[in-house]
């Protein structure tokens, strides 16, 4: 046998729930003086303020039932014990922002003029588009693609699908929901920028973040939501955010769907949207949508393919795709979005992956069976594969019976599956040869991977693809 098979340092751990992204409380020590606070922050991920806008973090600093986005930020400088002097403390954010620029240390945005790029830990200000007055506060997480992702407190998921302008303009807050802590995007221009702040920390390695670290409240849909990621029906936001209580375009929501039930074709005489022209690349999808009847008809011949799709709308899409497939009707909980009052109604990220994950492990699964032996880094492996989708797939238990250092973990026969997968995996069993989508988290030398598996006559099968790319990772600096 191949070498690659016998390496010792390679472990495999099967589970079927992702463990939860845990801001690292147990092992602060280990993280630079930025990486803690941002630690701290994002361990109150949807926290949300009580009656009258009490919050801890308010309490604190004397002020229980005041506006708390600075002391949110100054809380999470306290809990990470940095020095006053190095991250002046404040309950103000105009305050705030002139203790640092007292110090030397704060930088204007681009809307301002600013050539700064912020880092993980800065405090983000954001200016009134109106009087250009100081008035909120975050932390910066990270940059990517042109955007800044924070941590805020006092706060509520921004709306994107209108120009700020529109949205700042349209805000009532007396009957706005409750604010909570919550991750937000920003284009480095936005205009609501002011400026970064730049404590003096006295390191500043980047927090090591792993899976989606802004769920909060949607912390239970974990697994729905890296069902439809993986499945490429949903993109994430950026690496580490998936934004669920933000909007979800209209058009990538038709996208989804043809992706999940599709694809439908589109008659010839299907006239076009007149804010879809045929040089869009939304044209197809759309068309095909509307041919087909999915997208509900408001007498107004246009699309709006960037706002973002409302929870009726959106059931009226998945029920019209199901009826089309001769699927059972099926109602689905889409919660308003937080400001879905303004402007036009919208549902949230999170629902619809829930809703799309749910019809997903509803559809079946075609497989078939691998007659010829597969060939694996020299390695022959004689295992009834199967193909589904494209993909190689093969039994679970296979796979572990070739690592003897798992036994615990090792089945007890070749058709059987490891106990401690057992129950969770025989809640919805595989009927009369039928394929029940599965998707799995594996572990080996320290890396961890979604894979793509099913159910099929109580046998878990996983995508070798996915194996190939994880065992690869798992080996990476090894001698083989």
């Amino acid at each position: 046998m191949n070498r690659i098979w016998k390496t010792p340092a390679l472990m495999l751990v099967v589970v079927l729930v992702l463990s939860r992204w845990m801001p690292p409380a147990q092992a602060l020590d280990g993280l630079s003086q930025s990486g803690q606070v941002v630690a701290r922050a994002l361990g109150q991920m949807g926290y949300t303020e009580g009656a009258d806008e009490f919050t801890v973090f308010g309490q604190r600093y004397g002020y229980p039932n005041g506006f708390w986005c600075d002391m949110f930020v100054s809380w999470c400088a306290d809990e990470a014990q940095v020095s006053k002097e190095a991250f002046p403390r404040s309950v103000n954010c105009a305050r705030h922002c002139r203790a640092f620029t007292a110090l030397g240390r704060y930088q204007n945005s681009a809307a301002r003029g600013g050539t700064y790029i912020p880092q993980q830990g800065d405090l983000v200000l954001f200016q009134d588009l109106e009087t250009g007055r100081i008035h909120h506060v975050g932390l910066v997480l990270y940059v990517e693609d042109g955007q800044v992702f924070t941590v805020e407190g006092n706060a509520l998921t921004t709306r994107l699908d209108y120009p700020a302008e529109e949205v700042s303009e349209a805000r009532i807050s007396e009957i706005e929901p409750n604010d909570y802590v919550t991750s937000n995007r920003y284009f480095l221009e936005d205009p609501r920028i002011h400026g970064y702040a730049v404590p003096a920390y006295t390191s500043r390695d980047p927090l090591p973040l792993e899976g989606f670290v802004d769920l909060g409240r949607y912390e239970y849909a974990r697994e729905a939501i890296e069902t439809v990621v993986s499945a490429g029906l949903m993109e994430p936001t950026s690496s580490h955010t998936f934004s669920p209580r933000a909007g979800m375009e209209r058009v990538e929501f038709v996208k989804a769907v043809l992706s999940l039930c599709g694809p439908f074709g589109c008659r010839e005489d299907t006239s076009a949207f007149s804010d879809v022209p045929p040089d869009s690349p939304d044209y197809w999808p759309v068309m095909c949508a509307r041919s087909t009847g999915l997208l509900p008809e408001t007498g107004e011949n246009a699309f709006y393919p960037r706002r973002w799709i409302s929870g009726e709308d959106a059931q009226a899409i998945l029920s019209a795709a199901m009826a089309r497939m001769g699927r059972p009707e099926r109602s689905f909980s889409f919660t308003p979005g937080d400001l879905s009052q303004i402007l036009t109604p919208y549902t949230t990220r999170g629902d619809i992956a829930q809703a799309l994950c749910a019809i997903r492990e509803d559809m079946p699964l075609e497989t078939e069976s691998i007659s010829a032996p597969l060939t694996l880094w020299g390695g022959v492996l004689d295992w009834p594969a199967r193909m589904a989708e494209g993909s190689c797939y093969v039994p679970l238990s296979s796979l572990l019976s070739e690592f003897p250092e798992l036994e615990a973990a090792s089945p007890a026969g070749p058709d059987s599956l490891p106990s401690r997968l057992e129950a969770p995996l025989m809640e919805h069993p595989a009927a009369g040869g039928r394929a029940v989508r599965r998707m799995l988290t594996l572990e080996a030398g320290g890396k961890s991977l979604r894979v793509r598996g099913f159910l099929w006559n109580n046998t878990l099968y996983a995508s070798l693809e996915d194996i190939i790319q994880l065992l690869s990772a798992g080996l990476a600096g090894s001698s083989v």
